[in-house]
């Protein structure tokens, strides 16, 4: 819950902070553009005064529009009686387009000109404004030129219109002329609808040519179709199928409806090998239900003893038999409880019961032998029959090929009759209606003379200028901002580099300023950090001769009226002139002491103003930027900075030169030194913050050089 509560006073932190920014953004802009409100205004005027010149030269030209409808084929079009797919969107606005490139093509601009009469016609020049050519051009003759700018003024001056998603073209022409505009708008619609009626008529004929070029293709190929069938049918002996009529294509249909309902209700002509060989299988379906019973009934009895056969029980001879023998059997049995094996009776009742036990054997083998004769006999009349159904099946097989070839040609020759006969009545719907063709262009609205000029429109010529006024001066000004760093006040000053203006100092040509004239920026420096004065200032400039080495020389002078001790250090290495400033005739100076060959102490020179000591540059170095990215210098400042209350460092230019940077990110502070009014073309920006990357810390600005009011401070125009 607390990191939710943190987050959203973080948004809402962020949020006012942007809204700030926005706020601040806006403000500076509207500063930028009221201090150069008077650019502002002069181009304003300016654009308004150039619109005004522009609606007093310029020829008013009138424009009169006409407007046709664009439907889709009409139902008195030819092929109308056919089945039209519905139209969609996208067809209708590909015709929409169509019809306005026709009406900006070349070939309708010359119908126009030929209707009218253009060419030769000197009124038509006069409404347009333009030149009658006067001769010809290279090969072509007068009137060849006089055609081609008629046609070229034709299409310029054309305007064409598609409202909205409408099928409504409006056709509009603009000249100098407003009867002749309503002629050519209206000649433009009438030569739109003689195009379209021409193209449906051209059309048509050419359809009708097609049609006729088909219908005699699809004849030739229902002849040949219809005598590839009979020759055919007369070379192998089938039936060719005979053309149905619209009877029999009902029928037709019914019955296969049948046939795909009931499958196995097929009719199969009689006599035909597929008739034979559909009662064939039936026999021999019959035959294998015999074979495998008969099997079957022959394997029992070999592997079941011949009295338990089912065949042999069912014989009525044997059941007889099978009765006295159970009789034999019981009187056997009887007789021998009374007399011995020996008696002539028991033997005799013994041979009896062997007698009927010989013939009940006998018997049963007879029916058995019968079983096996009668599998036997099924599996011969099987195979039998399936050698009969192998040797029609090949004739069955080449009467199918040859009837599917007949049914082929036969659907071939149905095909071509079709074809035929749909181009025949298509020819036929198409010939009947070739005298009422109708056209998909009609007219709605013509053309009226125009009573009030179409341009130029003054509200709106004024309205543009007045836009593009207040637009180009906010571009200049936007220009003059981005490129123009000159400052002028504090405010400019601000408003350039963001830096605070410590003070304005008048020209005084080579010659340094009064000390007084400075005392209000020593002042200021005094108030520039907690500790006070800073103990080492940098002064330097974005270009040279703004002005910082007199700077330094009469800020140095300032302090010391304040009771400062101050040493300036000429670390100008480049053009020093310190010395020549102070009067000082020194040979040596700082260049020895960075580079070891002296001490500070021995080299600084009373420079004849109480309370100012100098460090000149001494000899010239050829390298200044190595000797100042030595440690010698943070030893020099570390040496003298307690024996002075402040060290001005007068330093070189900024741009161009690395040296300003190296020394700004050794000392306290840095004061910049920019001359006024002048155009620094962005280097004052790039210079500012050059010097912060280094890591320098600018105190404020001195504007030197200043003429006039230039430190006044004006409430209204910012500077």
């Amino acid at each position: 819950m607390v990191s939710r509560i943190i987050e959203l006073e973080q948004r809402d932190a962020g949020e006012e902070d942007r809204t700030t920014r926005f706020v601040e953004s806006a403000r500076g802009t509207w500063t930028v553009v009221r201090r150069h409100r008077v650019i502002l205004f002069v181009t304003m005027a300016l654009c308004v005064l150039a619109g005004a010149i522009y609606i007093l030269l310029s020829t008013p030209d009138y424009r009169a529009t006409a407007s046709v409808e664009v439907e889709d084929v009409p139902a008195g079009a030819a092929g109308a009686g056919a089945m039209q797919k519905p139209v969609s969107a996208a067809d209708t606005e590909s015709m929409m387009q169509t019809e306005l490139e026709v009406l900006r093509s070349r070939a309708l601009a010359e119908d126009v000109a030929r209707d009218l009469a253009l060419v030769g016609s000197p009124v038509f020049f006069q409404g347009m404004d333009a030149r009658r050519p006067a001769q010809g051009q290279g090969s072509l003759t007068q009137r060849q030129v006089e055609h081609e700018q008629v046609i070229k003024l034709l299409r310029d001056n054309l305007q064409v219109e598609l409202p909205g998603k409408s099928r409504v073209l409006r056709i509009s022409f603009v000249s100098a002329d407003p009867a002749l505009s309503a002629r050519v708008a209206n000649s433009y619609a009438d030569s739109l609808i003689r195009a379209d009626l021409k193209r449906g008529f051209e059309s048509g004929v050419q359809a009708r040519r097609f049609l006729l070029g088909e219908l005699d293709g699809a004849r030739k190929d229902l002849e040949r179709a219809e005598r590839d069938l009979a020759v055919y049918a007369s070379r192998t002996g089938a039936v060719p199928v005979e053309a149905a009529t619209d009877e029999d294509k009902k029928n037709d249909g019914k019955k296969a409806d049948d046939r795909a309902a009931k499958p196995d209700a097929a009719p199969v002509p009689e006599g035909s090998t597929a008739a034979r060989l559909a009662q064939l299988n039936a026999f021999r379906a019959q035959a294998v239900a015999d074979r495998i019973a008969a099997q079957k009934r022959w394997e029992s009895a070999k592997a079941a003893s011949a009295e338990t056969l089912p065949e042999v029980l069912g014989n009525g001879a044997m059941q007889q038999l099978m009765a006295e023998r159970a009789q034999a059997r019981a009187a056997l049995v009887e007789e021998r409880q009374f007399r011995k094996d020996a008696h002539p009776e028991m033997r005799e009742a013994r041979a009896r019961l062997a007698a009927l036990d010989d013939q009940a054997q006998a018997m049963a083998n007879t029916i058995r032998a019968s079983l096996r004769q009668e599998y036997e006999v099924a599996a011969h009349g099987e195979k039998q029959i399936a050698s009969e159904i192998a040797a029609l099946e090949g004739d069955a097989r080449v009467e199918r090929g040859r009837d599917m070839q007949v049914s082929m040609m036969g659907r071939s020759v149905e095909t071509y009759r079709l074809l035929h006969d749909s181009l025949l009545q298509r020819y036929r719907d198409m010939a009947s209606q070739a005298g009422f063709q109708a056209g998909r262009i009609q007219p709605l609205d013509r053309a009226a003379v125009p009573t009030t000029p179409f341009a130029p429109h003054a509200g709106r010529v004024m309205l543009l200028a007045s836009l593009g006024g207040i637009f180009l001066g906010l571009l200049l000004i936007a220009a003059r901002h981005m490129f123009d760093d000159a400052v002028t006040s504090a405010d400019t000053l601000a408003e350039r580099v963001n830096l605070p203006l410590l003070g304005a100092v008048l020209a005084t040509g080579d010659q340094p300023a009064a000390p007084d004239i400075f005392v209000p920026i020593a002042q200021s420096l005094q108030l520039a950090s907690v500790a006070g004065l800073p103990r080492s200032i940098l002064v330097t400039s974005a270009q040279e001769e703004e002005g910082k080495s007199l700077t330094v020389n009469a800020l140095a002078r300032a302090l010391a009226q304040l009771d400062k001790k101050v040493l300036v250090i000429d670390a100008d290495m480049r053009r020093p002139v310190q010395h020549s400033l102070f009067r000082v005739n020194a040979t040596r100076g700082i260049s020895e002491v960075l580079t070891g060959q002296a001490k500070a102490e021995d080299l600084i020179v009373d420079s004849g103003v109480a309370g100012v000591s100098l460090l000149p540059c001494g000899a010239v170095p050829p390298n200044p930027a190595e000797l100042l990215s030595t440690p010698a210098l943070d030893a020099l400042l570390g040496a003298v900075r307690d024996r002075y209350d402040t060290v001005l460092i007068d330093a070189p230019p900024i741009l161009g030169m690395s040296d300003a940077q190296l020394l700004a990110a050794k000392v306290q502070v840095t004061l910049l030194v920019v001359e006024w009014g002048r155009n620094h073309h962005g280097g004052l920006r790039v210079a500012v913050e050059r010097l912060r990357r280094a890591g320098g810390s600018i105190v404020g600005a001195v504007l030197t050089k200043a003429h006039g009011r230039a430190y006044e401070y004006d409430y209204h125009r910012g500077g």
